[in-house]
């Protein structure tokens, strides 16, 4: 998974999926943090407009120096899409399913 935070939360991309963060990462004196945003599978092939669900989705982790424990859970399922270790500044090499 790639991270790309900012001021107003973070874009994510995964092998076969992107998501959103759609509020400011606020992290806790623990170094945990929950936010709202979303999450959209993708699939290899031609997509027609519209085919595309796009879920809300809950992420939750813990910051701890340049190494953040993220938790993707959908909301409407609370089917978790995964557990994922980030570090800051990894150049990680994702398999798109385009």
């Amino acid at each position: 998974m790639r991270m790309m935070v900012s001021d107003m939360g973070a874009r994510l991309e995964y092998d076969c999926a992107v998501g959103t963060i759609d509020q400011p990462i606020v992290v806790d004196a623990g170094g945990r943090f929950a936010a709202k945003g979303s999450y959209t599978p993708e699939r290899g092939g031609p997509s027609r407009d519209g085919s595309t669900a796009v879920a809300r989705a809950r992420y939750t982790g813990r910051v701890g120096g340049d190494t953040m424990t993220l938790t993707v859970t959908l909301e409407t399922s609370k089917e978790r899409v995964g557990m994922f270790t980030l570090k800051r500044g990894d150049d990680v090499l994702l398999t798109k399913c385009r």
